[in-house]
């Protein structure tokens, strides 16, 4: 769900800097603009109502309503959504209709043509190709998975309850370090050097939890106190860190 509101937001940003001079929009991007934020506002005011934990026919009822206005107003992005094959099939209508153009050029040498309306027709080429692709990119829909799941949210929480209690928050919350391991690699041969820096941290905890534990049964010099105490502060410090807040909420 917020994957798609991100994706969403990629595209409602690149539809506000559709022209060159974000301060004087056309009377088209203007309109465009306005249909961008009724999308973007139905998607996200539908994304918060399902992340309630309880739940009434009203809400229910408002979320049907939203998902339909984000699909009633959701084409503005088709030419900001459009895939590589899209692109692909635009730049070849764009190639045959310069192609075409061409030999209509060459025909038009044989008359007296003056530059000027050599510039205009140029002009209105260009012009025909751009509209060519952006009609081609524009015919591109949203029918992907991620998207398609949000029409079955509201029957599944009138069958099993609220959406939040599915979360994978807290067991994506746990790929963090490995992820922050691989970051620290030189990304050719990561693996052995994520199981070492594993190894690593993992024996330096185990150390730090033994002198936390014999500080508090033997009688060490005043220095050696100082570096323990740090050491399960530190230790504390980080323990409420990796704790999730949202589980901590639900229990």
């Amino acid at each position: 769900m917020h994957e798609v509101g991100r994706v969403i937001l990629a595209h409602f940003t690149a539809a506000m800097h559709r022209e060159k001079d974000g301060s004087h929009l056309s009377p088209a991007a203007q309109s465009d603009l306005k249909v961008a934020i009724r999308a973007f506002r139905a998607l996200s005011d539908f994304c918060l109502i399902a992340q309630y934990r309880s739940h009434t026919p009203e809400t229910i009822k408002y979320m049907s309503q939203y998902l339909q206005d984000f699909h009633k107003y959701r084409h503005v992005f088709g030419e900001f959504c459009a895939s590589k094959a899209d692109h692909k099939r635009a730049k070849g209508a764009s190639k045959d209709l310069a192609a075409s153009q061409a030999r209509q050029s060459t025909i038009s040498n044989y008359f007296q043509v003056t530059p000027m309306q050599k510039a205009n027709v140029a002009s209105a080429n260009t012009q025909e190709q751009q509209d060519l692709v952006k009609e081609v990119l524009g015919q591109s829909t949203f029918n992907y998975l991620k998207l398609h799941l949000l029409t079955h949210y509201v029957q599944q929480i009138v069958q099993f309850g609220s959406l939040p209690q599915y979360s994978a928050e807290i067991t994506e919350a746990l790929h963090k370090p490995l992820k922050d391991t691989y970051r620290r690699s030189n990304r050719v041969d990561a693996s052995p050097q994520i199981l070492d820096s594993h190894d690593r941290e993992s024996a330096c905890r185990i150390l730090v939890l033994n002198l936390c534990a014999w500080g508090k049964e033997l009688n060490f010099g005043s220095y050696i106190k100082d570096l323990v105490a740090m050491l399960e502060k530190d230790r504390q410090n980080s323990k409420k860190k990796t704790e999730s807040p949202m589980f901590e909420e639900r229990q």
